[in-house]
C-alpha cells in the first residue's frame, strides 16, 4: 500500500562499485513490489540518476549504493539514515528529505569554521532531530546557490564541513536583513528556486502596515487591533487628539529598534526612544507640531506607522507582553508551539529581549495578575487568537509561512490586544536549557512534510507522512 511506501533506510557506499548499482535486500524489494529487471530513477534532492538494482541478504532498512551513484548525486556522507519512498507508477525511489536552512552569516577565513549568528545553535538542534528521524540538513548562504547544486555547510563529527551538495527538497528562509532579501543575487536565487519547484516558506519579512491593513478586514479581528495609521503629519496630529499615548514604528522594523512613545503631559509632549535611537534621553516639545518638526528633520526616510497606545499590564511597573509562537504541522494547521511572557527592560518600554527585556513562564505571570481559572483563560484565548491571526496572515498574503511569531498584549481590563506580527521570530524566547526545542521538532515537522508534498499528491492525495514517521 502506499501509505507504508515511505519507510527509513540507512543507505551506506560501496566504494569498491564503479557502476550505477543499488542493493537492497530481498524483504525490501517485495515490501516495495520492486520490477528489478529494469532500471529505476534514483532522486535525491533535486538530483537524479537511472541505477541498476541488485538483491542481497541486507537487512530491510538498509540500501547500499556504489560510488558513482554517490559522487553522481553529491552524497556527503558514506552512512546516512534517510526517509525512502518507492513510486510504482514512476518506478522511481525518492531518498529525503533534503532540507536548506538559508541565512546569511560569516566564514572565518582562517579556520573555515562558520557561525549562523542568532540561529546557530538552532541549526544543531535541527540536525539533531534530522539525524534521529532521517533526513539531511545543511545550511547554506545565498551567494553560494546555483543552478542544479549549491554548496553548503553539514554536520559530521561535531563540526560543519562545507562540501557541494544537491539543491535541497524545500528551503526554510533565515536571512537576518531586510536589505539582503532586495539584492540581486537574492532574486536570482529565487529564480533558480522556482524553476525547480522547490518550496521556500518565510520567504519574507512582514510589513508592519500590510498586517494591520490586512487584519484590518476582518471584521472578528477588529476589537483586538489598536488604531493603526501611517506615520504622517495628519495621522499623527489626529491620533494626539484621541490617545494619551502613541507609538511610532517603522513598518520594517524589527527588535524594538527606532521606537518612539509619544505621551502627552501637562506641560506638552513627552517622547521617549528605544534603543537604536536616542535611547538615554526622553524630549519635551511644547505642541505636537514641534515634535513633528523634530520628526522630520531627523529621522531617517523611510515608512513608520502611528498606533494607538494600550495601558497594557504591567509587571513591577515593567512593560509586558506575550509572543505567541505557531508553526503549521503536517497537515497544513497552524498550532501553537511555545508561549512567553516578555517584560521590558527597566529603562525600556519595549520588552524585546535585544533590548534587555526578559522572559518568565506565562501562566507563572498572569496567575501573579489574575486568579488561577482566570489566569488559564487568558492564555487559552491568546493562543486561540494568535492561531487565527496566522490564518488570516497565511491565506491573505502572498508567499508561503510556517512560523510566525505573534506579539499580543493584555490591558488592564483583561482585554486582549495584537501588537505585531513577525516572519523571522527570535530563537531566544524558548526556554530550552540544553533540550531541542518544540520549534525545531515543529519546523523539521512541517519541512519534511512540504518535501514529500509532490509526492504525497500524485500518489496519495490522503496520505500523511507522520502515521508512520515520527519526529522524536
Amino acid at each position: 500500500m502506499i501509505m507504508s511506501a515511505f519507510i527509513p533506510v540507512t543507505i551506506k557506499t560501496m566504494l569498491d562499485c564503479h557502476e550505477a548499482k543499488l542493493s537492497i535486500s530481498y524483504s525490501l524489494a517485495q515490501f516495495w513490489g520492486l520490477n528489478i529487471s529494469q532500471p529505476i530513477l534514483l532522486k535525491f534532492g533535486q538530483k537524479e540518476i537511472h541505477v541498476h538494482i541488485d538483491c542481497a541478504s541486507n537487512t530491510k532498512d538498509e540500501v547500499f549504493i556504489s560510488g558513482a551513484i554517490r559522487d553522481e548525486l553529491l552524497f556527503p556522507l558514506l552512512n546516512i539514515k534517510l526517509i525512502a519512498f518507492y513510486s510504482s507508477h514512476y518506478h522511481s525511489l525518492t531518498l529525503g528529505p533534503l532540507l536548506g536552512v538559508l541565512t546569511d552569516f560569516i566564514e572565518n577565513d582562517t579556520d573555515s569554521l562558520p557561525y549562523f549568528r542568532s540561529i546557530h545553535s538552532f541549526c544543531l538542534e535541527m540536525q539533531q532531530i534530522i539525524s534521529e528521524n532521517g533526513g539531511f540538513l545543511y545550511i547554506l548562504h545565498p551567494k553560494d546557490v546555483e543552478e542544479g547544486m549549491t554548496k553548503g555547510y553539514y554536520y559530521q563529527n561535531e563540526q560543519w564541513i562545507k562540501a557541494e551538495v544537491p539543491l535541497p527538497n524545500v528551503i526554510y528562509n533565515r536571512i537576518h536583513s531586510r536589505r539582503i532579501e532586495k539584492t540581486k543575487s537574492f532574486t536570482h536565487l529565487r529564480k533558480i528556486i522556482s524553476s525547480h519547484n522547490i518550496p521556500l516558506f518565510n520567504e519574507r519579512f512582514l510589513s508592519k502596515a500590510d498586517v494591520h491593513q490586512l487584519l484590518h478586514l476582518e471584521e472578528h479581528i477588529l476589537p483586538y487591533l489598536p488604531d493603526t495609521a501611517i506615520a504622517n503629519h495628519s495621522n499623527i496630529a489626529n491620533l494626539c487628539m484621541k490617545y494619551s499615548t502613541l507609538f511610532i514604528k517603522p513598518t520594517h522594523g524589527s527588535q524594538g529598534r527606532q521606537i518612539i512613545q509619544i505621551k502627552k503631559t501637562a506641560i506638552g509632549y513627552e517622547a521617549a526612544y528605544s534603543s537604536g535611537l536616542d535611547s538615554e534621553n526622553k524630549r519635551l516639545y511644547e505642541s505636537i507640531e514641534d515634535f513633528l518638526i523634530s520628526f522630520n528633520k531627523h529621522m531617517p526616510e523611510r515608512q513608520y506607522i502611528v498606533q494607538q497606545g494600550i495601558s497594557l499590564l504591567s509587571y513591577h511597573n515593567r512593560p509586558l507582553d506575550f509572543r505567541i509562537l505557531c508553526h503549521k504541522n503536517s497537515q497544513n494547521l497552524w498550532k501553537v508551539t511555545s508561549t512567553v511572557a516578555r517584560i521590558s527592560n527597566e529603562k525600556q518600554f519595549v520588552s524585546n529581549l535585544a533590548q534587555g527585556g526578559e522572559v518568565m513562564k506565562p501562566i507563572s505571570l498572569l496567575t501573579q495578575l489574575f486568579d488561577r481559572n482566570t489566569a488559564i483563560q487568558q492564555l487559552a484565548l491568546m493562543k486561540e487568537l494568535a492561531t487565527e491571526v496566522c490564518t488570516i496572515i497565511d491565506q491573505k498574503t502572498y508567499g508561503l509561512f510556517g512560523e510566525l511569531g505573534i506579539d499580543l498584549g493584555v490591558d488592564e481590563s483583561g482585554g486582549l490586544w495584537i501588537i505585531e506580527a513577525n516572519s523571522k521570530p527570535s530563537k531566544k524566547t524558548e526556554n530550552h536549557f540544553n533540550k531541542v526545542r518544540p520549534s525545531a521538532k515543529a519546523l523539521v515537522e512541517y519541512c519534511t512534510s512540504l518535501a514529500f508534498s509532490k509526492i504525497k499528491n500524485k500518489e496519495d492525495p490522503e496520505h500523511d507522512i507522520f502515521r508512520n514517521y515520527d519526529i522524536k
